[in-house]
Order: C-alpha cells, then sequence, then structure tokens
C-alpha cells in the first residue's frame, strides 16, 4: 500500500468505521489533486479533494471524518448517504448542526444533495439496514415513519415492544414495519435463555402482542429494501400514506 494514499468517500467511510456495506468494498476510492493527471483503473477511483489534510485510521490516511461523510452524501444515492450519516449520529461521532456547518463550508458539487440527506439523518435507526430501508421510503415520497416506537402488550403491560418504523396515518390507522434481523437466530450469544427455540417462541409472542394493537403491520428483509420494488408492494399492501412530492 502506497504510503502517500488518503482513502476517501466509501472506503473510507468504512475504514472510519461509519459503513459496514460490503456492496462499495469492491471499488477503493482515494484522493488525487490535479497536478497528478491520474486515470480511474481496475478497481481503483480516484477523487480530486484540494483539501489534503487526513486524518489515521487503523494506520492508514484517510479523508478527516467530515469530508468523507459529506462526500459520501453528496455521491451516492440517498439510502447509502443516509446509512453512513445515520451512524455518524448514532454513534455520537459528530452532531447535526457541526454536520451542517461542515457541508455548508465545503467546497464541491451537489451540496445541496448532501443537505438534503443530512436533513433526513437522525441518528435513531438502529443499524446501517434500517437506515437503508428508510432511505428507500423517503426516497420514494413515502410517509417518514416513527423509529424505535415503544408498544404495551395490551395483556401484559409489563412487556413493551420497540418497532423499527411506525405510521401513524391522517385516516387513523396504525401500520408497523419490522426489518428482519436473521442475526438474532444465527448468534448464539443472542439467544434467549441460551437455546435457539425459546428464542423463536419469544420472537412469535412479540410480533403477536404488536398485531393486538397496530391495524397493519408487515416485514421485510434488507434484500427487499435492496431490491425495492419488493418493499414498496409490501408498504403499499399495507397501505402507508405516500405523497406525489418528494422530501
Amino acid at each position: 500500500m502506497h504510503p502517500d494514499w488518503i482513502f476517501c468517500d466509501m472506503t473510507a467511510a468504512v475504514m472510519q468505521n461509519v459503513s459496514d456495506s460490503s456492496r462499495h468494498l469492491d471499488l477503493v476510492h482515494i484522493v488525487t489533486s490535479r497536478e497528478r493527471h491520474v486515470h480511474d483503473y481496475d478497481r481503483m477511483r480516484h477523487h480530486y479533494v484540494a483539501d489534503r489534510s487526513y486524518d489515521m485510521a487503523d494506520g492508514v490516511k484517510v479523508t478527516p471524518l467530515e469530508r468523507t461523510v459529506f462526500d459520501c452524501a453528496r455521491r451516492l444515492p440517498l439510502p447509502d448517504g443516509l446509512a453512513v450519516l445515520d451512524a455518524v449520529l448514532r454513534c455520537g461521532l459528530r452532531d447535526k448542526r457541526h454536520l451542517a456547518e461542515s457541508f455548508a463550508a465545503m467546497p464541491g458539487w451537489r451540496r445541496d444533495a448532501a443537505l438534503r440527506v443530512l436533513r433526513h439523518a437522525t441518528g435513531r435507526t438502529e443499524n446501517g439496514g434500517e437506515a437503508y430501508a428508510l432511505g428507500v421510503m423517503i426516497d420514494e415520497r413515502y410517509m417518514i415513519p416513527c423509529l424505535q416506537e415503544e408498544i404495551v402488550d395490551p395483556y401484559d403491560m409489563s412487556r413493551v415492544y420497540r418497532v423499527d418504523f411506525a405510521w401513524h396515518t391522517p385516516d387513523g390507522r396504525f401500520i408497523v414495519g419490522e426489518l428482519d434481523g436473521r442475526v438474532k437466530y444465527r448468534d448464539a450469544s443472542m439467544y434467549r435463555n441460551g437455546n435457539l427455540s425459546d428464542t423463536v417462541i419469544e420472537e412469535k409472542r412479540r410480533e403477536e402482542g404488536i398485531r393486538l394493537v397496530v391495524d397493519e403491520m408487515f416485514r421485510f428483509s434488507f434484500g427487499d429494501a435492496l431490491h425495492r420494488d419488493r418493499l414498496l408492494h409490501k408498504m403499499d399492501k399495507a397501505r402507508v400514506p405516500r405523497f406525489d412530492d418528494g422530501g
């Protein structure tokens, strides 16, 4: 690895632990200068950045975090950019006001795109998959959901369920969307009482408790969000409101 390389964009985001997306690991993004006249080749992508300041991450040079997230938010589709920005806010690495000030001052094309992503970032999603799915919902002009809303089991008020996405529609309906987290069934450290069967039973009980309260509930996978037509079909079937103009 060349000692003068400064990694940027999604390569830097992965190194700075604000992205865990394997979909973006096929390309390597590096800062270049106007004087070098370097062309992209193979998996290498070069980006001109006037300010060549850098931070260190895992022993390599990366663009400062503000630059990294600005570039991701302005260059990537909204769902991918939102996943990065929400990770920054969720981990408390920067606050939204600081990022807004940084974005306003930083040179670069498509600043409006970056600011649009930042406007929707809250840090309240629990992981990158949820943030990506939220980005798809916003991109497709659906009513923006409440995140991590708590629902009390009507038959056992000591049981409180936190749901990924919740909509309280103008016509009075209560809709819940849940992103399937399959890790809970693969990671033994997350098993209830140390075994898979109790985990499955508890998840079924949780879903039954939620369905007693809500009018509609749908489940979807990250693959559904990635191939968005499948997610859109489930949201339309649940009659999540959709608007004519973008956010």
